[in-house]
């Protein structure tokens, strides 16, 4: 019986000792038309006209290996770090009616929400130690 009780709390500690990750969401104001110059310059520049485009920008405390995902191809898989100074690490465009899957380190999987995302151009990923925040919005953010 004294073996069950040692087992038992060592399972315990061990999972105790285990940090969660976390994932949350936050949605802007859905629109037909992108209408800041910020929005529609990259817009323009990266050809996203396309309703079925959008842009998947990673922001703030990354120092790892970042997989992107979409439908069967392969979009990012590279070790990125966050420039401090600008808070931005990486950014794609992504096709918004395919699934897309973020997979950071090759441990933690991110999907993204698939009735959301084709509603927004522009979806920033962040991270705070163990929390990841999934941003969907139309508007452009400056890094500078």
């Amino acid at each position: 019986m004294k073996i069950v009780n040692k087992i038992i709390c060592f399972f315990s500690f061990f999972f105790i000792g285990c940090s969660t990750v976390k994932t949350s969401e936050k949605y802007g104001v859905e629109m037909n038309v992108v209408d800041n110059v910020r929005s529609r310059v990259l817009i323009e520049k990266f050809n996203a006209y396309d309703k079925n485009k959008s842009f998947l920008i990673f922001t703030s405390e990354f120092k790892n290996v970042i997989t992107v995902k979409n439908g069967d191809s392969l979009v990012i898989n590279k070790k990125a770090e966050t420039a401090s100074m600008l808070g931005f690490t990486t950014a794609c465009t992504i096709f918004n009616n395919k699934n897309v899957i973020i997979i950071i380190d090759n441990k933690k999987e991110i999907k993204l929400n698939e009735v959301q995302l084709p509603k927004y151009k522009f979806i920033y990923v962040g991270k705070d130690k163990n929390h990841y925040t999934i941003e969907y919005t139309n508007h452009a953010k400056s890094f500078l």
